[in-house]
């Protein structure tokens, strides 16, 4: 329980500025390292398969994997828009995936598809889309 809530708490403080291109990749690294935390049953499975040693760890892999994405650069250069709508409801889902009744008990392959969202797609549109 502890452990839950010691998650929570830098997520929540987060998670209640609104998002933007800029803090997007930050936010959902936040997001998605909590719930796989949270969530995978298997921290060795985190470990082998991800190589995240931890939740700290998670979160800047994760951010840098976001800014370093062609689409994100395209974003920084002006060349592509960012969604709010569609990065706040990628971000909810992923974030809701602790209140799934299985949380704590899965395995990396059903976290992946829970954690899938179309909208988490859409984040980043083209410009004139």
């Amino acid at each position: 329980m502890l452990r839950s809530l010691t998650l929570l708490l830098p997520l929540t403080l987060l998670l209640g500025c609104a998002v933007t291109g800029d803090n997007y990749p930050k936010q959902y690294s936040a997001a998605y390292c909590a719930s796989l935390f949270a969530c995978v049953e298997s921290e060795s499975d985190i470990d082998t398969f991800l190589q995240y040693d931890d939740e700290a760890e998670c979160r800047e892999n994760k951010q840098s994997e976001i800014e370093s994405q062609g689409y994100y650069d395209q974003y920084e250069e002006g060349d592509r828009e960012f969604d709010a709508d569609a990065a706040a409801t990628c971000i909810k889902e992923v974030d809701e995936v602790r209140d799934d009744s299985d949380c704590g008990s899965m395995g990396l392959i059903e976290f992946g598809f829970d954690v899938s969202d179309e909208a988490c797609t859409r984040v980043f549109p083209e410009a004139g889309e």
